[in-house]
C-alpha cells in the first residue's frame, strides 16, 4: 500500500527528498496489495507532478486522525467521479483494472500528490489537511478524471 500525506505544495527540496525516498522504497520492496470496490469515471488532461512519499508507517497514525474513504479504479474510471470528504480525512485509491494506472494531482493545487504507477490490487492512499477541491486524473490515461472535495 502507497500512503501519501501532503500538507501544502512541496518545495524542489521535498520533492527530491520525497523522489530519492520513494526510489529507496521501491528498491526494498515489491510492494503490498489490497482489493476494493470495482468502479467508473471520465475527461482530458495532462500535468507533470513531483512523486508522493509512500509511508507505509504512518499510515495507521493518519486513518486514526480521520476516517477513511475509497475511490475504485476499473474499467479505466475512477468511481465515485467526485468525492467528499473532511479535513484530516484518507481517501484509498484502489486499481482493480489488470494494467496500471496512475492517482496524479492537477498542477497548481495547493495539493500536490502522484501514485506513480500501480498495478491491479494495489492501493495509493492521500490524506487531505486542507480544504478545498482538488481534482485528479491518470498519467497513463488521460480521460480518466476526477474530483476530491474536501470540507
Amino acid at each position: 500500500m502507497r500512503t501519501c500525506t501532503m500538507r501544502s505544495t512541496p518545495t524542489p527540496k521535498k520533492i527530491a527528498a520525497a523522489t530519492a525516498v520513494l526510489a529507496l522504497t521501491m528498491a526494498a520492496c515489491s510492494g503490498d496489495s489490497d482489493s476494493d470496490d470495482d468502479s467508473t469515471a471520465d475527461a482530458p488532461a495532462s500535468a507533470e507532478s513531483p512523486r508522493a512519499e509512500p509511508d507505509t508507517d504512518d499510515a495507521a497514525d493518519a486513518g486514526s486522525e480521520g476516517s477513511s474513504t475509497s475511490v475504485g479504479i476499473a474499467g479505466s474510471r475512477f468511481d465515485p467521479l467526485e468525492t467528499t470528504v473532511a479535513v484530516g480525512d484518507t481517501v484509498s485509491f484502489t486499481n482493480t483494472d489488470p494494467f496500471a494506472h496512475t492517482v496524479t494531482a492537477n498542477d497548481g493545487q495547493a495539493v500536490s500528490f502522484d501514485s506513480g504507477e500501480f498495478g491491479q490490487d494495489e492501493t495509493f492512499e492521500v490524506t487531505f489537511d486542507e480544504a478545498g477541491s482538488f481534482a485528479y486524473f491518470c498519467e497513463i490515461h488521460p480521460t480518466m478524471r476526477a474530483t476530491v472535495v474536501v470540507n
